[in-house]
């Protein structure tokens, strides 16, 4: 399973976990579908669902892992913006999704399967006599936070998941002599001579009679329609509106400083080496604990002394030692100190502080405009939900919203006619400040006031900015062609360029006639003003930029001598081009070359093996996601 708890523990997992399900199952994305359904679920699939607290347990275990492998203090906003929500968004629906093919397929683990799956695992295994060690086990685990319950449904999941996957997509490898083709294929390089017409290279257009505009904005009517407009009453709460009026107390930042530090959001705690060898009695464990004071290498003292093997815990958080004791005791000692000590389970231990690395503790100036920031949009969060249960009881009596405004002494806001993109009939967008955004930025204001009613009031709903609001729809003008006299000198703007497009169209045809005929492109350029003739040399697998694709396309489809025509990559305008080499590569790929084309072949056709895979199972399922539930669950406040 992908960045599971197993993937957390992957430096002793990778045994079983590597190859169970393939990376390219991320680019099936997570869609973005949205349905009335949601409960407490960041994204549904079909009758399945991922609850808010699964998406929460995955982010934190990926955001843990992140930060303690690259020695960071990433902070969940940090992580949001780098996009690890959508990455882990997309493992568990990935997850979900093979999860329900199995459970349709009937796919079951025998447990004695998967036991011996968990004693073949190496890290698992006493370093002295190669067999299963459950004490190592538990320890490890103990280290990475996870409990045998948790682990032991990992193992089964992914042991489910493993005979579906290798079902569809394995075996897939593309041959040696494919590769080779490939490679030969996209170097392929093609000697060509061109030229690039504009509008500078054809007579202006003649302005339009009245008729033919007419009939060029019947055929365009589209292009001189007004859109619809309605005319709003909005009953709009919103976080920005309230905290101005919040309060938060230094105490409070600072509590919520501690917490985040306390989470390993901020700075980094300290962390401590700890070899810990499990003694027979008081007594080997003092002179375990007297040989490693000595220096003496852990593995030779338990030896020695005839004890199991040292558990060594490498550069851990004081929470990570499996036995509570060992941890305090362990945590109040200096560095390369030695004691015996009772454990909370009757066991003697002997235990060494090897390595120290102390904490890092945050700024807490640089911090404190952030925290209280998140705090005041909290506050201001409670205090809406606190006034939207009001609003609901009003609106469940029957009051307008200009009495509910009347009721909770709450400003109502008035828009004379706007269309569905937030604009008013002058064109002006509804954006606001960026202080206090406006309703154009929100869509679901937009939306509700699109599907809303006349002379209803909605139900209230959530906008994107954690408020909530309700909308009256008091007029509507409905989409209508706009008058003659105003429409009449755009129309006649766009007509010329037609016109102009046509004409450039006919001019690069006639050159194409004219080469085929016989002249050459250097007699064709002595008709044209400035025109210059280029010579390139282009790639298949590397398209130029000055070369329109179509014009790319077809050189790569002729053959020597042919001659072309289309759309240039800039607009209006339109280039001719002569193949007058052909120039095939002789080169054969070799060594790490081949093995990445074959393995990107390879990957290529999995990937549309198993996007065949997911469309057949959500055939009749639809997968829905709720992006502003991931906001909150991770407490992102709104830029």
């Amino acid at each position: 399973m992908t960045k599971t708890i197993g993937e957390k523990i992957r430096n002793f997992m990778v045994a079983i976990l590597v190859g169970l399900l393939v990376v390219a199952f991320a680019v099936w994305g997570v869609n973005d579908v949205f349905t009335a359904r949601a409960g407490d679920s960041i994204v549904t699939i079909g009758d399945s669902d991922i609850t808010s607290q699964e998406f929460t347990e995955a982010f934190e275990r990926q955001l843990q892992t992140q930060n303690r492998d690259n020695g960071t203090s990433i902070t969940n906003a940090e992580a949001y913006k780098s996009g690890l929500h959508n990455q882990v968004l997309q493992e568990l629906v990935t997850n979900e999704i093979i999860e329900i093919d199995a459970n349709d397929l009937g796919v079951g683990v025998n447990r004695r399967t998967a036991r011996n799956v968990v004693k073949e695992i190496a890290n698992f295994q006493n370093d002295l006599t190669g067999e299963f060690s459950e004490e190592k086990m538990d320890s490890l685990l103990a280290q990475n936070r996870i409990t045998r319950n948790q682990f032991e449904k990992d193992i089964y999941n992914t042991l489910r998941r493993q005979q579906t996957i290798p079902a569809i997509i394995g075996g897939i490898s593309v041959p040696e002599i494919y590769s080779t083709q490939l490679y030969r294929y996209v170097t392929e390089q093609r000697k060509i001579s061109f030229i690039t017409l504009t509008h500078d290279d054809i007579i202006d257009a003649k302005s339009p009679t009245e008729a033919e505009l007419k009939s060029f904005i019947d055929e365009f009517s589209y292009a001189y329609t007004a859109p619809e407009y309605r005319k709003i009453t909005l009953l709009r709460l919103e976080p920005f509106d309230i905290i101005p009026d919040m309060k938060v107390s230094e105490d409070e930042i600072l509590a919520a400083f501690q917490y985040k530090i306390d989470l390993g959001e901020l700075g980094a705690p300290e962390k401590r080496t700890v070899i810990q060898i499990t003694a027979l009695d008081e007594s080997s464990a003092k002179k375990a604990a007297d040989m490693l004071s000595s220096g003496q290498d852990p593995n030779s003292v338990a030896n020695t002394l005839g004890l199991i093997q040292p558990e060594i815990y490498t550069n851990v958080v004081k929470d990570q030692i499996l036995d509570p004791i060992t941890a305090e005791e362990s945590f109040k000692m200096k560095e390369t100190e030695s004691k015996s000590i009772l454990g909370s389970l009757g066991n003697w231990y002997a235990i060494n502080v090897s390595s120290i690395s102390p904490a890092e503790s945050p700024n807490y100036e640089l911090q404190k405009e952030a925290l209280r920031q998140t705090l005041l949009t909290e506050k201001a969060q409670e205090e809406i939900y606190d006034i939207t249960g009001t609003i609901e009881d009003l609106m469940t009596d029957g009051l307008t919203l200009e009495e509910i405004s009347d009721a909770i002494n709450w400003p109502l806001s008035y828009y004379n006619y706007i269309d569905r993109s937030g604009s008013d009939q002058t064109g002006i967008k509804m954006n606001g400040l960026e202080a206090i955004p406006g309703i154009a930025s929100d869509e679901s204001i937009l939306e509700e006031i699109f599907i809303a009613d006349l002379g209803f009031e909605t139900d209230l709903f959530e906008t994107r900015n954690g408020g909530y609001a309700s909308v009256r729809v008091d007029e509507i003008i409905d989409s209508q062609r706009m008058p003659y006299e105003e429409v009449k000198y755009p129309a006649t703007q766009a007509w010329k360029q037609s016109q102009k497009n046509t004409l450039l169209n006919s001019l690069a045809t006639k050159i194409v006639k004219d080469i085929n005929g016989g002249l050459t492109l250097k007699e064709v350029v002595l008709n044209l003003k400035n025109k210059s003739i280029t010579e390139q040399i282009i790639i298949r697998g590397q398209p130029p930029q000055n070369l329109g694709n179509s014009v790319v396309v077809d050189i790569f489809d002729s053959n020597k001598g042919a001659v072309v025509q289309g759309d240039a990559s800039t607009k209006n305008t339109k280039q001719i081009a002569i193949l007058e080499e052909v120039l095939s590569s002789e080169e054969f790929p070799t060594g790490e070359i081949l093995k990445i084309i074959q393995d990107r072949s390879s990957q290529e056709i999995s990937n549309d093996v198993q996007n065949a895979y997911q469309q057949a199972i959500l055939k009749d399922k639809t997968l829905s996601e709720y992006p502003e539930k991931v906001k909150v669950v991770l407490g992102i406040a709104e830029e």
